[in-house]
């Protein structure tokens, strides 16, 4: 539910709070004091957008803040809500702009989106005012409102994991017959394209060693230069030098035998020369490659390196390309087979996914007798005396959401053909199919907070305490929120908001109280009778209240 609304500089609005209840909450007040105004804000709030009209001139910025309690549930449904951490179930929605444009959107703290807010928005509140109309009962809407009401959790849990195999056996099939226009031209080029791509392993170890194998074989003369000179200083040296460092130092060792150590390292100096001239010859042997090693090391490093220039950049790359290609390769080589596999298998899913989405139609159709009898009942309620509703099917292809094609149709005259519910124009008519269309959806809708403005348009005063008694039964199960003008529906309120508008300091601004006791019944008074009250409106607005209570 919504708890508190705060606006700040919007319109005429300088400042307002409403601190909302559960229930049926009705705003009244006189024509432009600023009822509508507060459901711009709170639209602009969640998400639509911003008209520089809204500022009220004085540089001071615009501020809207929602603060919602929502159920585990609602928060469920909306993963976007996941990173923004909830403190016993509140979420609090702030959206300011500043006069020179900057946009600033909260949510607990955090910056979001507008498309992140809207989504929120929409999950959060219901609009019923004299635009929203046209966007809620369009055609569209009417499958989604049939299956709110429609028990199908199983079967369409099987439908939809059919269908998704359905459509990709579908894409093979269009792959195919794509790929079999070109085929002959197509199955040479992958032919000379697996080919190259399975000369070499396409792993980057594998380069890596191929690298260092090509390094070698085309520095090998060098390499083996430089080893040939280090050779030859070392062994036609015969280790002279060392040999001739020995008598001094056993000289020295004889008069100071601390010196002997000295013997010691020399001899292991000797030692090491050895070994280096030993592995020195090892690895001038490593490096005798034969023709045979020294073209394939050429070969391999050329190859991947064509293979990454045409497939890359990297090996991985090459990998995902082989792979495509040997698939296509095998699906064009066995053409026949493939088609008339892929066709078999189509033609299967196809039959499951018709005898499931029969089964869905005729629970449709179930639902939709039942979603008539209540509309009309609903609608009889509320004055349309010869009211008559219908929800037509039509039979479509397979798609995601079935083989069924739905619209409302509805006459609200006597002797009127039923015609599409999307044409319906008076906002009045269409406030009150939303309301009746509500109450048949009431156990299933999840939206928490409804929103309606102009229901009572074009309606007198007995089909006001009609429309007031089903308003509070849907304020049982979702929060209302209403502007009304009839003080037949605005008896029914449980908090009772007064809008008027004031001046101060030559400035015009919307004032907002909570009425209660005599001031409420002053106010039912005064919107029968204007502004000359008698003590029989007083006595009528009483009645009226009490009526509701009890």
């Amino acid at each position: 539910m919504l708890e508190t609304l705060t606006v700040k500089n919007f319109g005429i609005i300088e400042q307002a709070v409403l601190e909302l209840t559960p229930q049926l909450n009705i705003l009244t007040g006189e024509t432009g004091a600023g009822k509508s105004i507060l459901i711009d804000a709170l639209r602009f709030c969640l998400g639509e957008r911003f008209q520089t009209s809204y500022l009220r001139g004085d540089g001071s910025p615009c501020i809207v803040e929602a603060v919602f309690n929502i159920s585990s549930a609602l928060c469920k449904q909306l993963p976007c809500l996941d990173d923004f951490p909830l403190e016993n179930n509140s979420l609090i929605i702030q959206r300011t702009v500043t006069p020179d444009g900057r946009n600033r959107i909260k949510l607990n703290g955090l910056a979001v989106t507008v498309a992140q807010l809207k989504e929120i928005g929409d999950a959060l509140i219901d609009f019923h005012g004299p635009h929203d109309h046209q966007q809620l009962l369009a055609q569209h809407r009417h499958l989604e409102i049939l299956d709110a009401l429609t028990d199908t959790q199983g079967v369409w849990e099987e439908y939809d994991v059919l269908y998704k195999k359905y459509m990709h056996t579908s894409q093979e099939i269009e792959q195919l017959n794509s790929l079999a226009k070109t085929r002959e031209r197509d199955t040479d080029l992958l032919t000379h394209q697996i080919k190259e791509l399975e000369q070499v392993p396409l792993d980057e170890a594998n380069f890596a060693e191929v690298q260092r194998d090509q390094i070698k074989v085309a520095n090998a003369q060098k390499l083996y230069e430089n080893i040939s000179q280090a050779l030859t200083i070392l062994e036609n040296d015969d280790q002279g030098s060392l040999r001739q460092a020995f008598k001094p130092l056993q000289s020295l060792a004889a008069i100071d035998a601390k010196a002997s150590e000295f013997l010691d390292k020399l001899s292991e100096v000797q030692d090491q020369t050895s070994a280096l001239v030993s592995s020195l010859k090892d690895y001038s042997e490593s490096l005798s490659f034969d023709p045979g090693f020294a073209q394939r090391a050429n070969e391999q490093f050329d190859a991947y390196h064509d293979i990454r220039r045409k497939y890359g950049p990297t090996l991985e790359d090459a990998q995902r390309f082989y792979d495509e290609a040997r698939k296509k390769f095998d699906l064009l080589n066995d053409f026949e087979h493939n088609t008339h596999h892929l066709a078999q298998q189509l033609k299967l899913q196809e039959e499951t996914l018709v005898k499931l989405a029969k089964t869905i139609s005729s629970r449709r159709k179930k639902s939709a007798e039942m979603l008539q009898k209540t509309i009309e009942k609903e609608l009889n309620e509320l004055g349309f005396k010869s009211i008559a509703f219908e929800v037509r099917f039509e039979k479509k292809q397979v798609s995601a959401d079935g083989m069924d094609a739905v619209a409302f149709f509805i006459s609200t005259n006597a002797g009127e053909a039923l015609k599409p519910l999307a044409q319906i124009i008076s906002s009045g008519e269409a406030a009150r199919i939303m309301l009746a269309i509500k109450r048949a959806l009431m156990k299933v809708d999840p939206v928490p907070v409804l929103i309606f403005d102009e229901i009572d348009a074009q309606i007198g005063g007995r089909l006001g305490t009609v429309i007031g008694t089903k308003l509070n039964e849907v304020a049982q199960h979702r929060q209302v929120i209403l502007i009304t003008h009839l003080p037949q529906i605005a008896a029914f309120a449980q908090t009772h908001f007064k809008i008027c508008k004031v001046v101060e300091k030559g400035r015009t601004k919307t004032k907002i109280d909570v009425i209660e006791g005599k001031d409420r019944v002053n106010e039912l008074a005064h919107m029968m009778a204007g502004d000359n009250i008698t003590p029989t409106s007083l006595a009528l607005a009483r009645e009226m209240i009490k009526g509701v209570m009890i």
